[in-house]
């Protein structure tokens, strides 16, 4: 019998970070899913990290993908997924134990075909606050209108999602506000909650800086407004645990 969930982790050497996701995954409290991983060319000890979550996790799925780029990744694991609701998570997020439960009691109660939540900051830094605040309230304020949707959590509709054709592989930087645009375009209803919990890791903010931070966002979400998806590199970004070791 197909699982109602199919979580599906794009990892590039993520041996620090993912563990601590598939540990929160592991104490779920609802139960009927899988999870896929799909290591993307990493070098370090990424698999290692997740092969030792085989009996706290019995439905993980390893996939290997040959070069870092996220959208194939996630489209890899979705070749995959038999559940009638995908769950993308980036590798650097957890969750509270109560997650796929109240996911579940949403999708009970509103029947909506894409999802999103609140981004909390990892740590609760004034930094994260502020820049995960802003986005958290225009994603909230914009759905109905311009649905968009942040990368470390979105959830869609298998059929849905398999109707649009995945996630585009040549867009170098916003292929998730891409996603979430197509899929409404084809019906889709985008719903944003507050809860579930779901903690982000501010690595990327705290490296390179809040202005830097900003400029990328606000940058790529007007080009994305005024020119289409970013398919070419407007500044630099870089997929994988590796960025934040340098």
């Amino acid at each position: 019998m197909s699982p109602q969930f199919s979580i599906i982790i794009p990892a590039h050497n993520e041996e620090q970070t993912i563990g601590k996701l598939l540990e929160t995954i592991a104490k779920q409290s609802y139960r009927d899913f899988e999870v896929i991983v799909s290591n993307s060319a990493s070098e370090d000890e990424t698999a290692r990290v997740v092969e030792e979550y085989r009996k706290k996790v019995p439905s993980l799925i390893i996939t290997e993908e040959k070069t870092p780029n996220v959208s194939a990744a996630r489209n890899k694991g979705a070749f995959y997924a038999q559940g009638e609701y995908l769950i993308f998570f980036d590798a650097d997020v957890f969750i509270e134990e109560h997650f796929l439960k109240a996911t579940m009691r949403h999708i009970q109660v509103d029947h909506p075909t894409i999802m999103t939540m609140w981004n909390r900051p990892s740590p609760p830094s004034w930094r994260g606050r502020l820049i995960f605040g802003l986005m958290n309230r225009i994603v909230q304020m914009t759905q109905d209108i311009h649905p968009a949707a942040n990368g470390p959590c979105i959830i869609m509709k298998k059929k849905l999602f398999d109707s649009i054709g995945g996630f585009d592989q040549t867009i170098f930087f916003g292929e998730d506000y891409d996603i979430v645009k197509r899929a409404h375009g084809k019906g889709g209803i985008l719903k944003v909650y507050k809860n579930p919990l779901l903690f982000v890791s501010t690595r990327r903010f705290d490296k390179e800086g809040l202005i830097v931070s900003l400029y990328k966002s606000i940058s790529a979400l007007l080009y994305q407004l005024f020119f289409g998806p970013v398919r070419k590199p407007l500044f630099k970004y870089e997929m994988g645990g590796q960025y934040y070791k340098k």
